[in-house]
């Protein structure tokens, strides 16, 4: 179950980088798609853009949803955070949102590194998880393929994490949380963050 969720997130984030993503300015364009000439691992070839049929409202709505990774639920009753606490934390990790979104919109990558645990890192930087985003259908048919972390940002993190808020979380731990967004009134898991040295980052 937990591959055929994957599955289909990749294929709805397929789908929502090529109806919102190829639309952007020259600038970021040329920043998701241009080939460095120092590093293989750099490359990516589009041949061209699909139709879009769906709004770009309906597709963010579809993309965030897909993209929840499936929850694992053992032990997350194992901290209860006191009102005031998630008052307070909810504020904070809002604020870290609306800076992440613009970091992701601009395409900022080396900013957007500095939010990010060395698990989060490592493990979207493992060849054996980009090639399966790559596999998904749409990737494959326009050649489209992952071989770095950046190129995870550029096609898969700005189609899907560019514009979300935080509607409610959850505390997992002392310094772990998982916070989520309301679409189609279901709650979406939009990131799971960590506090490391007194700063709140992504992690998985």
């Amino acid at each position: 179950m937990r591959n055929y969720l994957r599955y289909a997130a990749i294929c709805i984030l397929t789908v929502f980088w090529f109806v919102t993503g190829c639309a952007s300015t020259p600038e970021t364009s040329n920043d998701a798609a241009q080939p460095s000439s120092t590093a293989e691992a750099e490359q990516h070839t589009v041949d061209k853009e699909p139709a879009a049929e769906e709004t770009e409202t309906e597709a963010a709505e579809d993309t965030l949803e897909a993209a929840s990774e499936p929850v694992d639920t053992a032990g997350t009753e194992a901290y209860e955070m006191g009102e005031e606490e998630y008052q307070e934390t909810k504020k904070d990790l809002s604020k870290l949102v609306e800076e992440l979104n613009q970091i992701i919109a601009s395409r900022n990558y080396q900013k957007w590194l500095t939010y990010l645990t060395n698990e989060y890192k490592e493990y979207y930087s493992d060849p054996a998880v980009l090639q399966e985003y790559s596999e998904a259908p749409l990737m494959k048919k326009y050649d489209i393929k992952l071989r770095s972390l950046k190129d995870y940002f550029n096609y898969v993190v700005v189609a899907s994490r560019k514009d979300v808020r935080i509607d409610d979380i959850k505390a997992l731990s002392e310094n772990k949380v998982r916070a989520y967004m309301i679409v189609n009134n279901e709650p979406i898991v939009v990131y799971t963050l960590e506090k490391v040295d007194g700063q709140w980052k992504i992690t998985k």
